[in-house]
């Protein structure tokens, strides 16, 4: 299969219902933010992404996501290295030729914390930045969490109009926050476009109708995620914090010890909380190493084990989703995004261990979390709706065992 590039026609295809009491103080003003502070000024502010350029570009070209604000690089957490098993090299060496094969060009994986392979692409490394796409919905479910446990949000079952006053007094403003990470809130998806290159994220999400009753069906959409960047920007707002972008790197890409990374935002420098983290391989490595050990980085506990217990558990609408992850369920040849969306990801088999949580990011890019055999596995590439979520996961479950 050749490589594929967000050409019109993929995003034609992806569009196609798939938009690309509280004990917490409110902030009670609606209406976009003036300034999302803190960093350097906005890159390209005065040319942001158009269908062309996005048409064009591959995943490794984050210059063509824009405007763009940098997460400054933190105080590195090196991650240490050991030697695979032989039966584990092996394993190793078919999942690199898979990966290969579908267009990949890096793949990291730990056993038990410790880096046991690193393959790349020449020029490609583990820092480089590549276009994470929907992983960063994943990111924004930990961030919610993180939220919780400071005070900064009552309770996950809180209605949204306790945070949205948009919202207040209509039915929409009874979707709880669970609803929304799990994505079965019944709200109408807004046009892939439309939110895609909107100068306003915000506003566009909160824009969005009920048209369903809450927790009748999943229907994955990238405005129910940037409804929830809303909620976080706001909150984290009044207890101080600059907005979304300062909250992230301080409170949750600093402690994990990360480089620098890039967030795609809107032409108020808001965040694009569905899709706009890039950040190099062993960043979303270390993510996917939080997530397995229960939110705690060392001797620092992040999240709390009891968020990423609920976090990964199924949601009623979907047993191969959580808050807002992916996970091991009932095995379907192809994973459904939603019934109006024509791609399906091919899966040859079930996940052979059933405790499997995943990031997916469009075409191929991941990071697979498998706390029973000590592995966290990223791998990014090039858009292939062809790859095969089974495959790496699989071979290396088999090889730990």
């Amino acid at each position: 299969m050749k490589p594929v590039r967000w050409s019109r026609a993929v995003l034609a295809t992806f569009a196609v219902g798939f938009p690309l009491a509280a004990c917490a103080p409110v902030v009670d003003i609606a209406g976009p933010s003036a300034t999302h502070a803190g960093f350097a000024p906005l890159l390209f502010a005065d040319s942001p992404t158009t269908l062309e350029d996005m048409s064009s570009a591959t995943t490794l070209q984050t210059e063509e996501y824009r405007p763009q604000r940098v997460l400054p690089a933190c105080s590195p957490r090196t991650l240490p290295v050991s030697e695979p098993t032989p039966r584990m090299r092996d394993a190793l060496a078919e999942a690199q030729a898979y990966s290969d094969e579908q267009q990949g060009f890096g793949l990291v994986v730990l056993k038990d914390g410790a880096v046991i392979h690193r393959g790349f692409d020449p020029g490609v490394t583990g820092a480089t930045k590549t276009v994470s796409a929907s992983m960063m919905k994943s990111v924004v479910a930990v961030l919610i969490g993180i939220a919780i446990d400071r005070g900064f949000i009552g309770s996950v079952d809180d209605p949204a109009e306790f945070y949205l006053p948009e919202w207040r007094g209509q039915p929409r403003g009874k979707i709880t926050l669970r609803q929304l990470l799990t994505m079965s809130s019944g709200l109408e998806p807004v046009e892939f476009a439309d939110l895609l290159f909107a100068p306003d994220a915000n506003k566009v999400a909160l824009d969005a109708t009920l048209t369903g009753e809450p927790d009748a069906r999943f229907y994955y959409s990238n405005s129910t995620s940037q409804v929830l960047g809303t909620i976080l920007d706001r909150q984290v707002k009044y207890y101080g914090y600059e907005g979304f972008a300062k909250f992230l790197h301080r409170d949750f890409w600093c402690p994990l010890g990360n480089g620098e990374a890039l967030l795609w935002t809107d032409e108020t420098g808001m965040p694009r909380t569905y899709a706009g983290l890039h950040a190099g391989l062993e960043d979303w490595a270390r993510i996917g190493e939080l997530i397995r050990n229960s939110g705690r980085v060392g001797d620092q506990q992040i999240v709390s084990s009891d968020w990423i217990a609920a976090m990964t558990q199924a949601s009623p609408s979907n047993s191969q989703y959580g808050f807002h992850v992916w996970r091991a369920g009932d095995w379907t040849a192809r994973r459904s995004y939603n019934p109006d969306n024509p791609i399906g990801i091919p899966h040859a088999e079930p996940f052979a261990a059933d405790d499997v949580i995943f990031f997916d990011g469009f075409g191929g890019q991941r990071v697979y979390i498998v706390p029973s055999k000590g592995l966290t596995i990223a791998r990014v590439g090039l858009v292939n709706l062809e790859y095969d979520d089974a495959i790496v996961p699989n071979l290396l479950i088999r090889a730990a065992e």
